[in-house]
């Protein structure tokens, strides 16, 4: 029983591991793309904006919200692929 558990534990820490090894990854893409498409993405996705906040914020319509969300993800996921 105690040799299962510590497999459990080794498994669970090296997908901790990938998991920080990802967000890395990530960090360093947001640094790469311009401050306007970082911005838009972290309002968004870490500080869980609605698309009706964000149009408030940037006094955007709808679609242009969405575009501009679409085209952050697009430079963002461009970055993030060659990044090391």
């Amino acid at each position: 029983m105690e040799q299962i558990c510590d497999e459990v534990k080794v498994q669970a820490s090296n997908e901790d591991f990938v998991q920080l090894l990802k967000l890395e990854k990530l960090n360093k893409a947001l640094e790469r793309i311009p401050i306007e498409d970082k911005q838009i993405l972290i309002l968004k996705y870490q500080e869980f904006k609605s698309i009706k906040d964000l149009m408030q914020l940037h006094e955007a319509g709808e679609s242009a919200i969405k575009m501009r969300l679409k085209r952050a993800k697009e430079k963002l996921l461009g970055v993030y692929n060659t990044v090391n």
